[in-house]
Formats: C-alpha cells, sequence, structure tokens
C-alpha cells in the first residue's frame, strides 16, 4: 500500500527542490550520520566519509535534479553516496598503485544493499530515539551503546529497576512506532 505523502514530508521535498536551506538542514539533521557510516563501510575512514556526503549533499543543492518523494530522494542518496565512495577508492587505488582498473572493494551488490538497508533501519531508530524525553532517551542510547542496567543506573543516578521501567516502556513505544518494518525484532532482541 502506498500512502500518501503528510504535508511535512512535502513541505521537506519543496523546500529541497527549490534549495531553501531548511530543507538541507533536514537532510544533515536526518540523513548525514546514516551516510557517513554507509561511506565508512567502503573507504574505511570517518573523516573520508564525512567530506563524501558533504560532497554529495552539495552537488544535489547544485544540480537540477527534483524529487517526488522521500524514499525517491534516499534512494538516490545512498546511491549516490555508494557511487562516490567506490570512485574515492578507484582514485586511491591508482595513485597507490598505479594500476589502472584496480578495485581494492569488490562489493557485491547484495552486500551495499544490505548495508543501506541497515543504515536506513538505524537512521529511523535514532529519528526515532531522539524523539523520547532526554531521560528515556538517554537511558536507551546506553543501552544501545551496551552498558548493563546496573551501568545505567549508576551513570543516571536513578534506580535499576526505573531503568528496566523505563526500558521496558520505551521499547513498547518504539514497537508501536515500527509496527511497519518487519526487521524490527531483531534490534529488540539486540538491545535486551
Amino acid at each position: 500500500l502506498v500512502q500518501p505523502m503528510d504535508r511535512i514530508q512535502k513541505s521537506i521535498l519543496e523546500q529541497i527542490n527549490s534549495k531553501k536551506i531548511e530543507g538541507y538542514k533536514y537532510l544533515y539533521d536526518n540523513y548525514f550520520a546514516s551516510l557517513c557510516s554507509f561511506s565508512a563501510h567502503f573507504v574505511g575512514n570517518r573523516d573520508e566519509a564525512e567530506d563524501i556526503v558533504q560532497e554529495v549533499i552539495i552537488r544535489i543543492w547544485n544540480g537540477r535534479a527534483t524529487f517526488n518523494s522521500l524514499a525517491a530522494l534516499t534512494s538516490f542518496l545512498y546511491v549516490s553516496v555508494k557511487n562516490a565512495s567506490l570512485n574515492t577508492i578507484r582514485d586511491h587505488s591508482k595513485e597507490c598503485h598505479g594500476v589502472a582498473g584496480c578495485n581494492c572493494f569488490a562489493a557485491e551488490d547484495k552486500i551495499v544493499d544490505q548495508l543501506m538497508i541497515e543504515e536506513e533501519f538505524y537512521r529511523y531508530i535514532y529519528a526515532e530515539v531522539n524523539k523520547l524525553t532526554p531521560e528515556r532517551r538517554n537511558i536507551i542510547l546506553l543501552s544501545i551503546e551496551g552498558f548493563s542496567n546496573q551501568e545505567i543506573a549508576e551513570k543516571t543516578g536513578v534506580s535499576v529497576n526505573t531503568v528496566k521501567t523505563l526500558k521496558l516502556k520505551t521499547y513498547r513505544l518504539l514497537r508501536s512506532a515500527f509496527e511497519t518494518i518487519h526487521t524490527f525484532p531483531l534490534f529488540f532482541i539486540k538491545l535486551s
């Protein structure tokens, strides 16, 4: 089922298509970290990945492409970052080895697709986590980082039972936000 775009999505797309700063702030706030992580899988360097993503966003700003949906924009961003990352690897390969056509990263499309899905999924998760109250957000982020309930309690200054209760309530809230994503249970299993 294709659902109609809501007003917020339409507004964001209009801002991006008409080269307004607010639209590009949305791109940065909602996509930059995921795209950098995606690129870093290829180039192996976070700083270089950030440069690649910035260049892609600047190319969109300077280009003539327009987008009719956030899904189209998301696909365009990931494909552009993938291509720019692979071009960077190719260019480094030529500089370092002088061997034309040598590609030190032979990624299969299946692996690339999986990376794109993972990064987009984590982007959704962090967008939802950022909507939480500061106390719940802090507890969930510490949990994502791998801290135990006891360690989270010590870091936040609340009881272990409070940590457990807030985590449980927050997981329920996040689960309801992700009802349409079929792979969400894997994330919550990892956090338990």
